[in-house]
């Protein structure tokens, strides 16, 4: 079993197994269940299923968090919000997970402080903050990092000058924690494979496969790399598509009525010389919003907005209003900031799929989660919030044992509670950082301890082997930006290891040049792309044709421009 469990765990540093060999598998076997939609839902209930040792296959038409996944707060919190609304059990859950994930993946998952000011004539006052997050604390059972504390407003000041207003009267400090969203979704994927999962994206679902009774038994699939038509058998399929599971769902039971609101959520980016907050900030919007900024490496990110939206869902951008609200309400916060659009380093917008309540404010929609099941026995999971994944997963298993019986095949409970990210190291994180920045500093070529500590956060555990390709080929120690940490051989390690397939794959989510970069990580995208075809084996055209597709998705980013 010893022998078992440290293969498993090189399994999951090394990454995926070659592409054309999962895609063989996908053909090949019988799978107990087939998980569609490879973002952190899917790839959650994927993991989950997999702990149970269940025969699974997961698909993904895109990327690896490619749809609303990688475009949240980057927070994992209790949902103080939530409060407001008296939904105290999904606060509680959310900061038992809270708890869990800073316990099982601490290179991912951080403890940090917020800062909540309070003002005068708007948001909530003083006292009622500081009874909010003394419920707060309490429903985190003495698990949070620190307990709040309430602030004056000269002490708030001296954390924060930025938030000198007339109106301000005072403060608290308060904990929760912050998350690479992307990054948590990819090591629930590379954990589900190093448990047997076999995962595989660019695989778009066509259609569902039905026997002769008309259940479900699989879905028809297309490889969008080589246009290969597949057939993929499964005793139990979960829907797990996000926004989209609404209409894989109805497609399979017409009669069905529809059942999710869609929440359009903005962010957006600004240079943090341009917005200098130390720690991230809670802050109470005009129309009695919860608003963030949280500093990210060189940027600040602002969000998010909460709106109803019945656009395509392939087509979710930022617009002019919706980056015009949140630059408005960061002035009401930080006046002296004097944020206008061209301040703007990137957007990005994604859909929430919330469970529709007639009447009910699409901010003060319910963010519970549910498993639905059709009357052909198609299992869709929706709504719930990143925070709650590993627990939203367990539910959707359990929830299908019914299925599994019928077929023949018994579900155990499951393991996923006490299981450690394939990234977590063995030891407490200071102690890992501490090892891994004298390690990069004794390399050949040596790395700096900015670059080292930026790994070794990325990565965890698997931060040396990104470290060993500079050691084979010192070029690859050279930044992609000028001021920010990330390096080639992370381009490198993000094709080899992590199923990057694309720029945009790389630059948004194995990196965050997109996001963080001056001009979008412009100055890079020539030598990723000439890192990315050495991997990938792409030809001239095609380099400049990946190339064209991500100027795409920059130009999304900033249609607000055009909109205004």
């Amino acid at each position: 079993m010893a022998r078992d469990a440290r293969d498993r765990r090189l399994k999951g540093l090394a990454g995926f197994s070659p592409r054309p060999e999962r895609l063989a598998a996908l053909e090949e076997r019988l799978f107990d269940v087939i998980v569609v939609g490879g973002g952190i839902t899917g790839a959650a209930v994927a993991r989950d299923a997999a702990s149970r040792g269940l025969a699974v296959a997961l698909v993904e038409r895109d990327d690896w968090a490619s749809g609303t996944s990688w475009r949240s707060s980057k927070l994992i919190h209790g949902g103080l919000r939530y409060l407001k609304t008296g939904a105290a059990r999904l606060v509680f859950e959310s900061l038992s997970e809270r708890a869990r994930l800073m316990r099982l993946a601490p290179h991912m998952v951080r403890p940090v402080e917020f800062l909540f000011p309070a003002y005068r004539r708007r948001g909530i006052a003083l006292w009622l903050l500081d009874l909010g997050l003394t419920a707060y604390d309490l429903l985190a059972l003495g698990r949070s990092p620190t307990r709040h504390r309430r602030l004056s407003r000269g002490e708030l000041l001296r954390l924060e000058p930025a938030l000198e207003s007339a109106e301000l009267v005072g403060g608290a400090i308060y904990s929760d924690a912050w998350t690479d969203d992307a990054r948590l979704t990819l090591e629930n994927v590379i954990d589900a494979g190093s448990l047997g999962a076999v995962a595989v994206s660019r695989v778009g679902v066509r259609g569902i496969l039905r026997d002769a009774s008309a259940r479900v038994e699989g879905v028809a699939v297309s490889d969008q790399e080589s246009g290969r038509d597949l057939r993929i058998r499964g005793r139990v399929v979960v829907n797990a598509t996000g926004p989209w599971a609404e209409q894989s769902w109805v497609a399979d039971d017409p009669p069905a009525r529809p059942r999710l609101l869609l929440a359009k959520g903005v962010h957006v980016t600004v240079p943090r010389a341009r917005l200098p907050v130390a720690r991230p900030i809670a802050f109470p919007a005009s129309d009695g919003r919860l608003l963030f900024a949280i500093p990210y490496g060189p940027v600040t990110l602002l969000g998010t907005t909460d709106t109803v939206y019945t656009g395509p869902l392939d087509e979710v951008a930022a617009e002019a209003s919706d980056v015009t609200y949140l630059l408005e309400q960061a002035k009401g916060v930080f006046p002296a900031a004097g944020l206008a659009a061209r301040d703007v380093v990137a957007t990005f917008a994604g859909l929430r799929p919330l469970l529709s309540e007639p009447g009910v404010r699409v901010e003060d929609t319910s963010r519970e989660d549910a498993v639905l099941v059709s009357g052909s026995g198609l299992l869709t999971v929706t709504g719930g919030k990143l925070t709650t994944h590993r627990r939203m997963a367990a539910r959707a298993i359990d929830r299908a044992a019914p299925l599994f019986a019928e077929r023949g095949v018994a579900v155990s409970a499951s393991h996923t509670r006490e299981r450690a990210f394939p990234g977590s190291p063995d030891v407490p994180m200071g102690e890992f950082l501490s090892a891994f920045v004298a390690l990069a500093g004794s390399a050949t070529p040596a790395i700096g301890e900015e670059t080292a500590r930026h790994l070794a956060w990325r990565y965890g555990s698997r931060a040396p082997l990104a470290l060993g390709l500079t050691g084979q080929n010192p070029v690859l120690a050279r930044p992609l930006c000028s001021g920010l940490p990330d390096i080639e051989a992370e381009i490198v390690f993000a094709a080899r290891h992590e199923d990057a397939r694309t720029l945009a794959d790389a630059l948004i989510r194995r990196t965050h040049l997109f996001w963080q970069a001056p001009r979008q990580g412009n100055e890079a995208v020539d030598r990723v792309a000439t890192l990315m075809a050495g991997e990938r084996g792409w030809s001239e055209p095609a380099r400049r044709t990946a190339i064209a597709a991500y100027q795409g998705e920059v130009a999304l980013s900033r249609r607000f421009r055009d909109s205004s």
